[in-house]
């Protein structure tokens, strides 16, 4: 029975040792890199996977299309936008803005001193009898006399408006913190006007300077109206003198 048995086990143990011999190799893991890997990682993937480098490949850059290159130069050369000057911001037109506001104050009241003048003192001129001795030593009637005292008056009220209004706006502006950028602006316009202004010596009465003292300049636009005037005034002296 032993004998019977021996030759069982023997094959028994020869085919269980076969499927170890002949078990598959383990898959190699693929480790991802760029560079060439000259060396196979297993005898039995060499046959059938090989690892390459990776080609990369660079376009040159794409030239921009002409509505591209215009649209870009046009972006470049638009200005940029500014920011909006603040109400506390004296710029040149709102210079020139005040200097007109004053001058209309001004003779609001140099309108005003005057009328006040000849209310008030007209009364006191007719009391004190000055007509009739003014009459007596220039032989004129009193009736003209009075009318002449009256224009004396108000021409003296006038005279005093600009310097109450001009005293207004000064308090107006240094409440605003103006006073002292509307003198700077003040002394650099005045010296463009004497520096750009036409020689007055090839003026007539025929030929007159345009606007010599820059009075009706009420902005910016109108600055640059009286430089153009200026210089076609200077370039018809010349043409004369040619």
């Amino acid at each position: 029975m032993a004998t019977l048995l021996s030759p069982r086990t023997a094959c028994l143990r020869s085919l269980a040792a076969i499927p170890r011999a002949f078990s598959p190799p383990q898959a190699a893991k693929a480790s991802f890199t760029t560079a060439a890997t000259t060396k196979p990682m297993s005898p039995l993937c060499s046959s059938t996977h090989t690892f390459r480098p990776a080609i990369t490949c660079r376009l040159p850059p794409r030239q921009p299309s002409i509505a591209t290159a215009l649209a870009i130069r046009h972006a470049s050369s638009a200005p940029s936008a500014s920011p909006s000057p603040g109400e506390d911001t004296l710029t040149w037109n709102r210079f020139f803005d005040l200097r007109k506001k004053r001058r209309y104050l001004n003779l609001v009241a140099s309108l005003a001193t005057a009328f006040t003048s000849v209310v008030v003192l007209a009364p006191v001129v007719a009391q004190q009898d000055l007509d009739s001795w003014a009459a007596q030593i220039s032989g004129i009637d009193p009736i003209m006399v009075l009318g002449l005292s009256g224009v004396i008056i108000a021409g003296a009220g006038w005279l005093c408006g600009p310097s109450l209004g001009s005293g207004a706006f000064s308090m107006w502006a240094r409440r605003r913190g103006w006073n002292k950028a509307i003198g700077e602006k003040e002394k650099i316009f005045y010296a463009r006007i004497k520096k750009h202004r036409a020689d007055p010596a090839s003026s007539s009465p025929q030929n007159p300077i345009p606007d010599y003292y820059g009075e009706k300049i009420g902005s910016v636009k109108d600055y640059r109206r009286w430089l153009k005037d200026q210089r076609a005034f200077n370039l018809k002296k010349n043409k004369k003198f040619i």
